[in-house]
């Protein structure tokens, strides 16, 4: 190689200098929005306010609603104590929302258009079959009054049948998370060899 070709060469590789100093990372347009467990807490003396504040409007909604259906049956049925229940229910939970909602444990309120026509195209099949039953019976009761007083006895029965659908439920969701992993999943039932 003579002296010209290696001046070429070195002409070709570039020189080591400084480098360009690196973009800076794109940072978020607006920081989160911390909310209030104190306020929350405050609000939810009117069961379902706190709820609101935190931006969980079909909890809110669900809220209200078991609070107007608790004091009905105050009224009807002499089950005061399920006001007491639904009352502490709103408070403390929209105090641990706050604090979930903080800590980012739990998914934040969908607060976008396009999040929030796609909420709305969305339908709750538990949620309509609710509303269904319970406007049927208040309908037939308006034309053959119905006699609640039987929920004296069997109020209970409601807590057993919420506690079997949140046990369900935690196991159908633990089942579908160890499929999702390709981890091995729990037999159903006994295992009988063939």
């Amino acid at each position: 190689m003579n002296s010209q070709e290696i001046s070429q060469q070195e002409v070709a590789t570039p020189t080591a200098g400084p480098m360009p100093a690196a973009a800076p990372a794109p940072t978020a347009s607006a920081a989160p929005f911390h909310r209030s467990p104190g306020l929350a807490l405050v609000l939810s003396f009117f069961p379902g306010l706190g709820h609101l504040y935190l931006g969980l409007y079909q909890r809110a909604f669900g809220v209200f609603l078991a609070f107007a259906v608790s004091i009905w049956l105050a009224e009807h049925a002499e089950l005061g104590i399920v006001v007491a229940f639904v009352w502490f229910f709103a408070v403390i939970d929209s105090y641990r929302q706050a604090q979930l909602l903080n800590a980012g444990l739990t998914v934040e309120p969908v607060m976008s258009p396009e999040g929030r026509a796609k909420a709305q195209r969305r339908g709750s099949l538990g949620f309509g079959v609710f509303l269904l039953v319970v406007g049927l019976v208040l309908f037939y009761n308006q034309f053959n009054p119905i006699d609640f007083s039987f929920l004296q006895d069997w109020w209970p029965l409601l807590l057993v049948v919420g506690g079997i659908y949140m046990v369900v439920a935690h196991f159908r969701e633990k089942q579908r998370r160890a499929s999702l992993a390709g981890g091995p999943t729990e037999p159903e039932g006994p295992v009988t060899g063939s």
